[in-house]
């Protein structure tokens, strides 16, 4: 079996990657950047491209069996716009693999994706969906909720917070859900799906062993950090004119707009379905967050006021 991983060195990918492996499946990476392959070891099937570039996807798609695909964006930067990455660009990674007739089309949404435009991160992310599920190649989609380990956007830049300022800004109540799941465990989850038939023309809620409020989430980090921080709850409305505000000055914030008003809405799935469908039991955050240690208060700062993620966990 071959399996083609679209990005393949991203945070999600290079798990993917090393989980494909132990299973001895034959992997070819679509990566966008030459040379950040490196992050996976030698040895692999490499090929370049952009998912906005029908050719260079044709010409990676050649004997390909499954297709693992994860590249996607969650804010927008410069010349990636969330329409051109995860919805035009879900359609060219498909319309290549139906070129080739894959028998698993394997893809990574987002828990929460919706037909509603006023989430636009959420609203590419449905788009990217119906790309999939219209397309007539077997699928599976699996719609996560927050993904953490080494590398991650979310729990960093909260630690960063928490490192940084004596008070936590928190948007809303702090009531709000999550239901984070570990990046390798999320890896595993993809990585079983591609000998799984059972699981053809289903989307897939994943999370989690819990529910976690905000308020929850960030005690736990800022006791990892070994921190004591007030949390404030800040009105949504004004949290949103304070980061608008933010970029303004700055010419970036530590979330966007579409960001702040898609915390509002409960990120969790059913606390038993990575078990029930994929047979283990995935971890708690607390004691495997260990990793936001090593922020330091520079990195921390520069974080939590531009949403960049720490330096020591660049991205590849």
């Amino acid at each position: 079996m071959v399996a083609l991983v679209t990005g393949a060195t991203g945070f999600v990918g290079r798990e993917v990657v090393k989980a494909l492996l132990s299973r001895g499946v034959e992997v070819r990476c679509f990566v966008r950047t030459p040379g950040s392959e490196r992050v996976l070891g030698s040895g692999l099937d490499v090929h370049y491209g952009d998912v906005r570039d029908p050719a260079a996807l044709r010409a990676a798609f050649y004997d390909v069996d499954v297709v693992v695909h994860l590249v996607a964006i969650i804010r927008e930067r410069g010349t990636l716009t969330l329409d051109g990455i995860n919805h035009r660009g879900t359609e060219n990674v498909v319309e290549a693999a139906a070129g080739v007739g894959v028998s698993h089309f394997i893809h990574q949404s987002a828990l929460g994706a919706r037909e509603d435009p006023a989430y636009a991160y959420l609203y590419s992310k449905w788009q990217g969906e119906q790309a999939v599920i219209r397309s007539g190649l077997p699928y599976t989609i699996l719609r996560p909720s927050v993904i953490f380990g080494p590398g991650d956007e979310f729990v960093n830049l909260l630690a960063s917070l928490a490192k940084a300022f004596p008070i936590v800004p928190i948007p809303g109540t702090g009531r709000n859900r999550f239901q984070p799941l570990a990046v390798d465990e999320m890896a595993r989850c993809l990585a079983e799906t591609t000998g799984r038939e059972d699981l053809i023309g289903r989307v897939i809620e994943l999370g989690g062993p819990e529910h976690l409020p905000m308020d929850d989430l960030v005690d736990t980090i800022a006791r990892t950090c070994n921190v004591r921080r007030l949390k404030v709850h800040v009105p949504q409305r004004i949290m949103r004119l304070a980061v608008k505000a933010m970029a303004a000055l700055t010419g970036r914030a530590p979330a966007t707009q579409d960001q702040l008003r898609s915390m509002a809405i409960p990120n969790v799935a059913g606390l038993n379905t990575v078990e029930e469908t994929f047979g283990f039991r995935p971890r708690p955050v607390a004691g495997n967050i260990d990793y936001v240690k090593r922020i330091g208060f520079r990195d921390a700062l520069k974080s939590a006021l531009t949403g960049s993620m720490p330096a020591h966990i660049g991205d590849g």
